[in-house]
């Protein structure tokens, strides 16, 4: 067991990896709280509109106390400045976890300065040296400076959490400020993006900081900020003896991730109920039009050695056939390692042209995730779905090839982007030099780690779900548009998952 003083962090960590006792309470969770991003200013007679400001973003680690409610709250989205500058744009909302408060974005300017929030909005011309709005320390940044009077200027663009708005110039207007990249629910997202500033007359718009950032505009109406991200609404550009309105402010987000060893909430309440779900050891989702491959390193040609392949699926049809793992070249049969389902259900090894391994039809059954293990010792090979031996022994004394981009996962290597994976993968790996499994065994109920002689190990770990985890650390080709799934084979409560709660609109939590 660890001892030592450790930061909640570090202890979090241990919890994961069961270097501490686990302990019926939360002790402690991870959080995001963005705020709501600012309204982006309208053009007005004078000029153009600056991109509103980001919410203000907090992260971090907060102790928690079983029993308490925290209130939940998600900060609006500001509203923008209109096309007759008649309706004043205002500041985002604020977010709040518990005692944690992200303070919303600041409102761009229109024939107003702008204001400070936890990203501020950008400067326009509002008289000479408008100032621009502030950010909050540790919260967000400052907005971008307008240009000065010409023929043709730009605004500035709204700070976000990560920058500080661009400057607007004679030709264009300021691009928002960048936002900032989280992983807490899994997949990397970036929230609390500045807004761009409009331009006037003609010229460049400001783009919207990435993280939800709404675009500015010239000659019409400016982009507002992406709901749930605190980003800053865009701002309006005046044109054509025209007026427009600039964009809203992107409503705020609340998120709270902890490791799985630890109960469920007590209870939610008031008016929403968050989306809940689950980061860390899932699944990789293949649409049947996606599938992954590797640049035919010869590590995959297994030669005469033992060796062993083993992956979990779970696929939602098995009535055509599937490739799941498949190390033949385009268009070229051969010594080349191929494991696949036959329309009827079947479990496959193919080597040459021929099923040298078969199980009995309807071996598998749709939407069921499955255990599926090739394992070569000695002259001996046999293949196992959930541990037991399925199909007779092969008397292999085949010299094993690897063909060019493979081997392929989730699709054939023969005719590519055929036989495809409508389902789930999770935990690929493959050792050369080692038959891991030589009898009847016990299916893995935790992630597979990577022992001697691996050569690759898709872990299937968000954020980084295509990580390879030995110490080869390929990098594959991806075809098509396979996502991370919170789905695995792995039972909740083990500690290989956090718990992921995401909260977008207002309500309370207890532990």
């Amino acid at each position: 067991m660890a001892n030592g003083l450790f930061t909640l962090k570090q202890q979090l960590q241990g919890l994961i990896q069961k270097a501490w006792a686990g302990s019926q309470k939360t002790p402690a969770v991870e959080y995001l709280v963005v705020a709501g991003g600012g309204g982006g200013g309208g053009s007005y007679s004078g000029g153009d509109g600056s991109g509103g400001g980001a919410g203000g973003l907090l992260q971090g680690i907060s102790n928690i106390t079983s029993g308490t409610s925290y209130t939940i709250t998600i900060g609006s989205g500001g509203t923008a400045g209109s096309a007759s500058v008649t309706t004043a744009q205002t500041n985002g909302g604020n977010s709040v976890f518990g005692s944690i408060t992200a303070l919303g974005g600041g409102y761009g300017a229109a024939s107003v300065n702008a204001n400070s929030g936890g990203s501020g909005g950008g400067a326009t011309l509002a008289g000479s040296n408008a100032p621009i709005g502030q950010g909050t320390s540790g919260q967000g940044n400052a907005g971008g400076t307008a240009q000065g009077v010409t023929a043709n200027f730009g605004s500035g663009g709204g700070g976000g959490a990560g920058t500080v708005g661009l400057n607007g110039s004679t030709t264009n207007g300021g691009n928002g400020g960048a936002g900032i990249a989280s992983a807490i629910n899994g997949t990397v997202t970036a929230y609390a993006g500045g807004g761009g500033a409009g331009i006037y007359t003609s010229g460049t718009v400001g783009t919207g900081g990435v993280g939800g950032g709404g675009a500015g505009s010239v000659g019409a109406n400016a982009t507002s900020g992406t709901a749930n991200t605190g980003g800053g609404g865009g701002g309006a550009g005046f044109a054509s003896s025209t007026h427009y309105a600039g964009g809203t402010g992107g409503s705020g987000i609340v998120i709270i991730s902890y490791p799985d060893i630890y109960s469920a909430p007590a209870s939610f309440g008031g008016a929403n109920s968050p989306t809940a779900s689950t980061s860390g050891s899932g699944s990789v989702y293949l649409n049947g039009s996606s599938y992954i491959n590797y640049a035919g390193q010869s590590n995959f040609a297994f030669s005469t050695n033992a060796f062993t392949i083993e992956f979990w699926v779970y696929s939602t049809s098995y009535s055509s056939q599937i490739n799941f793992y498949d190390s033949r070249p385009a268009s070229t049969n051969g010594y080349y390692p191929s494991i696949y389902s036959g329309s009827d259900g079947s479990l496959n090894f193919y080597v040459n042209n021929a099923n040298v391994i078969s199980s009995s039809a309807s071996a598998l059954t749709a939407n069921t995730w499955y255990h599926i293990a090739v394992s070569k010792s000695g002259s001996s090979t046999k293949m196992f779905l959930n541990g037991t031996q399925v199909g007779s022994t092969y008397s292999d004394t085949n010299t094993y090839l690897n063909g060019a981009s493979s081997p392929v996962v989730g699709g054939q290597g023969v005719t590519r982007g055929s036989y495809l994976l409508n389902g789930y993968i999770s935990n690929l790996r493959v050792v050369n030099g080692t038959g891991v499994y030589t009898s009847n065994f016990t299916a893995p109920a935790s992630p597979l780690t990577p022992i001697a002689n691996t050569v690759l190990l898709l872990g299937t770990v968000s954020p980084n779900q295509y990580l390879d985890s030995s110490t080869n650390a390929y990098i594959p080709t991806i075809t098509g548009t396979p996502a991370w799934n919170q789905l695995s084979p792995f039972a909740t409560g083990l500690g290989y998952k956090n718990r992921v709660y995401t909260w977008t609109g207002s309500g309370t939590v207890t532990f």
